[in-house]
């Protein structure tokens, strides 16, 4: 990693990595390192959160990670309390280097990750869900751009949105840092590519503006569903939270375990027909999770196309998508419970009883 090392181990599943004493940390962290001292050290729901930024979606109660800064030419000191590093006088640049490690994580620690997830079940619900939405995207607007000498759009980059993680192609000596993003754009007249000749929009271009072209994108989140009993989620985690939304790798991880979820499987299986004998419960979980996956995919894609806005900062849109915002996007019943109750009607028949609402 550019200016740090970074230290990482992966613990052995054994009673003791659940049996904090206080003392020391027996389960997965993530901290500092500096003059054989730990700093910011970040445990519990919080290294959770910390491990997941760093790519570690799955077992993370069981990687520790440590980075060390490195490069002698930075600032690098303590704050009073000697309980965090300050680099040139800021906090450590921990986004940067969880996007390095996610770019080249090492293969044992990316199979491990991998095997953690193998509890997953397998669903496509994106697909169906893309295809109920295709009529209605366009209200969602969501585009982006990137930046082209050639292109056919003026980019404002005062109100540039991401999706997921940015697009860094390192390495290139012109750009090193070139980025796909989402802006604000005024279409321009192919002639006159200064703004001065045949540009009939110059007089209303901000300064500075770049010319763009339209990138095509998904800005579908990757869904991954997770429960304690199947091991992809650590206890704490998201506890009685619908989802949790990792705006860096733009993933949703969905809580499985959570009760209005659990609830609304109940109540469709009791309305089953026990005349036909049959074990409907995977099939009904299947089509509530799909139903509750589009309100969560809707939220997060919505709220991409208020990015750029004045009224809606860093700091709100980061409120907009917490766990709390995602949990009350799903409180809702009375749609969700309609639409399960038709589209198992389809799929069953006469197994699901009063199906006509």
């Amino acid at each position: 990693m550019e200016g740090a090392k970074l230290y990482w181990w992966i613990l052995k599943d054994e009673p003791a990595v659940s049996n904090n004493s206080g003392y020391i940390e027996s389960g997965g962290h993530v901290a500092a390192l500096y003059q054989n001292e730990l700093y910011d050290r970040v445990t519990a729901r919080a290294g959770t959160a910390q491990l997941q930024l760093f790519g570690i979606l799955f077992g993370s109660k069981f990687v520790v990670l440590y980075i060390e800064p490195t490069n002698e030419k930075e600032n690098l000191t303590t704050n009073t309390a000697r309980t965090t590093l300050l680099l040139n006088g800021e906090p450590l640049p921990w986004a940067e280097w969880a996007y390095e490690f996610r770019e080249k994580m090492p293969s044992e620690l990316a199979d491990f990750v991998k095997n953690k997830s193998a509890g997953t079940p397998e669903r496509d619900h994106v697909k169906s869900i893309k295809e109920r939405l295709k009529g209605i995207m366009d209200l969602y607007k969501v585009s982006r751009y990137k930046p082209s000498p050639q292109g056919t759009y003026l980019s404002d980059d005062s109100s540039k949105i991401s999706v997921g993680t940015p697009i860094i192609k390192r390495g290139s000596p012109d750009n090193p840092r070139e980025s796909i993003r989402n802006v604000s754009v005024i279409k321009r007249i192919k002639e006159g590519r200064d703004g001065s000749v045949g540009n009939i929009y110059h007089l209303f271009e901000k300064k500075g503006g770049q010319f763009s072209d339209r990138v095509e994108t998904d800005p579908f989140p990757v869904v991954n569903w997770v429960s304690i009993e199947d091991g992809t989620r650590d206890e704490g985690d998201m506890e009685d939270k619908a989802a949790k939304y990792l705006s860096e790798q733009n993933t949703l991880l969905v809580n499985a375990d959570f009760r209005v979820f659990k609830d609304m499987v109940l109540r469709l299986c009791k309305e089953k027909d026990t005349k036909q004998g049959l074990n409907i419960e995977s099939v009904v979980e299947d089509v509530v999770h799909s139903w509750f996956e589009q309100a969560l995919i809707e939220t997060v894609i919505g709220v991409q196309q208020l990015k750029g806005s004045k009224e809606w900062g860093a700091d709100v849109l980061k409120r907009a998508l917490s766990e709390e915002a995602l949990t009350a996007t799903v409180l809702q019943r009375y749609h969700i419970h309609i639409a399960c109750r038709r589209e198992l009607g389809a799929k069953l028949g006469r197994a699901i009883k009063n199906v006509d609402v």
